[in-house]
């Protein structure tokens, strides 16, 4: 895998989860994700967000959401490439759902969230409609169940997530009257620090790296783990790095994108899972 991006990776930022034991959490909770993205990619995804962020004005009511999609498109000129239900029975968004919603000066992105949380709800509620990134950096959006089929495999370097900062609990108590006598005979004489001894209280490395992973397979699209029964997302260890297949918007959830500011990238807790939300940028306001 030729990997040319870093990604920021706040795996533990998460109110209420403890995973490393007492004083042995690293100082910064970090890691690296390496991607096989090159820079004509990440320009072009880079892009497709930006066109979404621009404000969008829509009042419609029970309006196909195919429209709806192409009044997006059309508008922002972002390639979007919404998946259908078709005459086959392929699962997918049915173009024929009717769509009222009201939006006023609104981020296209945010839009098309909207939207499709309005579908899911109209359609079928366990269908959990979300977007991605494709490999061409298109942003292609419907059914998880079929943007699974489109897995990447990424690299997160997770060394300094492993490191364990020494504890000294068992600081060794110093005896004043034996260093005294010591010192006054000349030397000789029993130590002045008592119960020097001490324990290593590491865990073993395997461990520390399961409760890695047991976190990230929680707290990250957890339905969709081959552990849990899922078919979207896999994870294994190779050397200090965790090999994740798995669908972009599973990535996203992780490791955000590279290409995207930080400053536009916000993590949430949502009833203890992990969600990257995505931000648009601010560009300037459209003309009524």
């Amino acid at each position: 895998m030729n990997a040319r991006r870093i990604a920021a990776l706040s795996l533990l930022a998460f109110a209420g989860l403890a995973v490393w034991p007492a004083g042995q959490a690293p100082a910064s909770m970090a890691a690296s994700a390496q991607s096989s993205d090159d820079a004509e990619l990440r320009k072009t995804k880079a892009s497709n967000l930006r066109s979404l962020s621009k404000r969008v004005t829509l009042d419609v009511k029970d309006q196909p959401i195919s429209d709806v999609f192409e009044f997006i498109a059309r508008v922002t000129g972002a390639d979007l490439e919404p998946i259908f239900l078709d005459d086959e029975g392929f699962e997918g968004i049915d173009p024929e759902t009717p769509i009222t919603i009201r939006a006023t000066d609104m981020p296209a992105l945010s839009l098309l969230e909207r939207v499709l949380a309005r579908a899911q709800q109209i359609e079928k509620p366990t269908s959990n409609y979300t977007w991605q990134f494709t490999d061409i950096g298109s942003i292609e959006f419907g059914p998880k169940s079929v943007l699974n089929r489109n897995q990447v495999v990424e690299l997160y370097d997770i060394a300094d997530l492993m490191y364990i900062v020494p504890r000294f609990e068992d600081a060794p108590e110093f005896d004043l009257s034996s260093a005294l006598q010591s010192s006054q005979g000349g030397g000789g004489g029993t130590s002045p620090f008592q119960n020097s001894g001490s324990q290593d209280p590491d865990e073993p490395l395997e461990d520390r790296v399961q409760k890695l992973i047991d976190l990230i397979e929680t707290t990250v699209e957890p339905e969709q783990w081959v552990s849990s029964g899922g078919e979207g997302a896999s994870v294994n260890m190779f050397g200090n790095s965790l090999v994740i297949t798995a669908p972009d918007y599973v990535h996203r959830q992780i490791a955000g994108y590279s290409f995207w500011p930080s400053r536009l990238q916000q993590v949430r807790t949502v009833d203890g899972r992990r969600q990257m939300h995505i931000r648009p940028d601010s560009p300037a306001r459209s003309k009524p």
